[in-house]
């Protein structure tokens, strides 16, 4: 059964991402695999239980936006899971893609971070280029 990644970190520009990753896994009958990968973050100075309360935090948010984008993918159609992970974004989702044997990777134009441009983002960029398989941009 062919494979299809979709990666969202929760903005309008990665659902529109799910909307088209989820289609084309309905139409080509595919396995959808959508990812959120958290960056991991320890600032100099922070205690053991300030990195526990932010990792919780952080865990709950990436459930919220990994269960939104499971029940947008169903509700479309697709056969779809979730995987969250924590690193670096695109180094992570290479790696989902290449473990999960994946044919084709769909991510938005530009994510949550930074100021909105009309070129690509740094994360879009860099699947696009190591990519293993595929990589369609969404916009």
């Amino acid at each position: 059964m062919r494979t299809i990644v979709v990666a969202t970190d929760g903005s309008t520009a990665a659902g529109k991402a799910i909307d088209v990753a989820a289609a084309r896994a309905k139409q080509e009958q595919a396995r959808l695999v959508i990812i959120n990968v958290s960056e991991s973050f320890c600032p100099l100075g922070v205690t053991e239980l300030d990195v526990s309360v932010f990792d919780d935090a952080m865990k709950k948010e990436s459930a919220a936006i990994l269960a939104a984008a499971l029940a947008q993918a169903q509700a479309a159609g697709a056969n779809a899971s979730t995987v969250h992970e924590i690193g670096a974004p695109a180094e992570s989702i290479i790696a989902i893609a290449k473990r999960e044997g994946a044919s084709e990777i769909f991510v938005a134009s530009h994510g949550r971070h930074g100021i909105a441009r009309a070129t690509m983002g740094s994360v879009s960029s860099r699947v696009v280029e190591w990519a293993p398989c595929t990589v369609s941009v969404v916009k």
